[in-house]
């Protein structure tokens, strides 16, 4: 069964590969078809450069990257073929390590230490399963469910010995083609014919696809109820909370699932996506950088997440009331972005990467009032033109038009945000992301809206007449939607006429500095218009000036 097959070993203990290369060489497997690996970088290298059928994978690796993340990586990329086998050896049975690989779904396990009879049978008993089903197991890879729905008819037939594994593909293969109404039938009907959990749980899935969530949730509760650490069960169960808006709920949900297993990457990225969505920055901004710390060097690593940490913390930034936290939280975010970096390997990565760090620069120079330097990035970022597919890069630079005032940009960005976030290929993680858009909207929405009410509130003041009611106003519009071209034109001729007294002059003269750099540099003023802003920038500037020299009164 096993003749002619090439292996790869993966497993941080030298001896562990040595006790596996001789049992496989009992077998009758030559060391010449026998690769391995104490390395989980070079055991990814060589995954995607040299052609493996088995693949033999420590869980606990004595780095970042663990045996989760090597299968992950193996399914992401399709560094194996459809009857190709992947089989998790691990010396740790703890709840945390089970509960891992009920939500990885390796071929198979094994519990050290284990005889070479039980090894090699484990792995033959795979591969001819694999073997056998291979039609199927290519149609799944490829995403023809309806092929495979239709295999698993004539396999169920032809191989009962394997129908409960087929069973489980065909109802994963409706529940996918959102054929819901179907699966809730097959499921049902399953439930009645065999004890197992994942009946109950596709069951479930069928109620959340069908809209009916209260029935949904009624399931996976009556499992945690006996099983209270099946992880598919809750974490199906928080999926049903995030489609019924109830977040809060949903995270306590994720956070209960990550006490028991805390090694998957995509737990920590979904709780960040959910922390953001409730406006709870700091804790988000801890989550990303959870989450790419763990994928560094992974088909899963995106730019865009690991900007997030900078982002989320000048976020967060944003809704505190205090100075000093106000402070920190900034220098924090600078300090990210300082020292940030990947394992960056094509070109598209680097733009990525690029694209990323920018926006999250020009973000905090548009929060410090630094306009120019903020501007002169977002002239350098296209997305129309140069198109990144990393929902968290396009959601940010989205952020940053919402941030600027430049509400076409914002809703253009928006809408590729909405298209990448389809693409990922987790429901749950669809489904948090979906609501960190929306709370990123929400959010922006409030911000444009705000903004414009304080513009055309200042304009309102001005054509009445009230000049120094108007420049309040003004001033505080500049800060919601600073690119806004009247409103700079506007708050340089009303300090030409007076100084606001609610600022310092250094403040002013940033701002009106600002003001006539973002006048200067807008495409829609004719000459005249920009001769006088520029007259109107050097009579405001004058006052400043004199502001500043005037004594302080006692």
């Amino acid at each position: 069964m096993l003749s002619g097959k090439k292996f790869l070993l993966i497993d941080d203990c030298n001896t562990a590969i040595s006790l596996m290369r001789s049992m496989l060489n009992m077998s009758g497997i030559s060391n010449d078809n026998i690769d391995s690996t104490m390395d989980s970088m070079k055991a990814i290298r060589l995954l995607a450069n040299h052609s493996y059928d088995i693949v033999i994978c420590d869980y606990n690796m004595r780095h970042h990257i663990d045996g989760g993340l090597i299968f992950d990586e193996v399914i992401q990329r399709k560094l194996l073929p459809s009857d190709g086998v992947f089989i998790c050896v691990t010396g740790d049975n703890t709840q945390q390590v089970v509960s891992h690989f009920i939500e990885l779904e390796p071929d198979d396990y094994l519990i050290k230490p284990f005889s070479a009879a039980i090894f090699i049978e484990r792995i033959e008993m795979v591969t001819r399963r694999k073997s056998a089903l291979y039609p199927l197991l290519l149609a799944l890879d490829n995403k023809d469910y309806r092929t495979a729905i239709g295999l698993c008819k004539r396999y169920r037939d032809e191989l009962p010995k394997y129908k409960g594994y087929i069973d489980r593909i065909n109802g994963d293969c409706l529940l996918r083609s959102e054929q819901h109404e179907e699966a809730r039938q097959f499921y049902e009907e399953a439930c009645k014919n065999n004890d197992h959990l994942w009946p109950r749980i596709g069951f479930g899935q069928a109620l959340k696809g069908l809209g009916k969530l209260k029935e949904a949730e009624a399931v996976f509760e009556e499992i945690l109820a006996k099983h209270p650490k099946q992880p598919l069960a809750r974490k199906h169960l928080a999926g049903c909370l995030i489609e019924g808006d109830r977040i809060p709920e949903a995270l306590e949900q994720f956070k209960l699932l990550h006490k028991v297993n805390s090694a998957n990457p995509m737990r920590e990225l979904i709780i960040a996506n959910l922390y953001a969505a409730l406006q709870q920055h700091e804790k988000a901004a801890i989550g990303y950088q959870r989450f790419t710390a763990k994928v560094t060097g992974t088909n899963r690593y995106s730019s865009g997440a690991a900007g997030n940490v900078a982002v989320s913390l000048m976020l967060a930034s944003l809704y505190t009331s205090n100075n000093d936290e106000h402070t920190d939280l900034l220098k924090e975010a600078r300090h990210n972005l300082h020292e940030h970096n990947s394992n960056i390997e094509t070109e598209k990565e680097r733009y990525e990467s690029e694209v990323s760090g920018l926006t999250s620069v020009a973000i905090l120079a548009c929060l410090h009032g630094e306009i120019e330097d903020c501007f002169s990035i977002v002239n350098r970022i296209d997305l129309q033109k140069k198109p990144v597919d990393d929902y968290y890069t396009a959601l940010n630079v989205a952020r940053l038009y919402g941030f600027c005032g430049m509400p076409d940009k914002y809703e253009q960005t928006m809408q590729t945000a909405r298209k990448l976030c389809a693409r990922a290929d987790d429901a749950i993680l669809i489904q948090s992301q979906v609501k960190l858009m929306e709370a990123c909207h929400a959010e922006i929405n409030h911000r444009l809206k705000e903004g414009s009410a304080l513009v055309e509130k200042a304009f309102e003041l001005r054509s009445n007449n009230q000049a120094r009611e108007a420049i309040e106003y003004a001033y505080r519009a500049f800060h919601m939607v600073p690119y806004h071209y009247k409103l700079c034109f506007l708050i340089l001729e009303l300090t030409a006429l007076a100084t606001p007294s609610f600022l310092k002059a250094s403040e002013i003269k940033e701002i009106i500095s600002s003001c006539n750099w973002v006048f200067q540099n807008d495409t829609r003023p004719d000459g005249d218009q920009l001769e006088r802003a520029k007259e109107l920038y050097r009579v405001a500037l004058a006052r400043v000036e004199k502001m500043a020299k005037a004594p302080a009164m006692v």
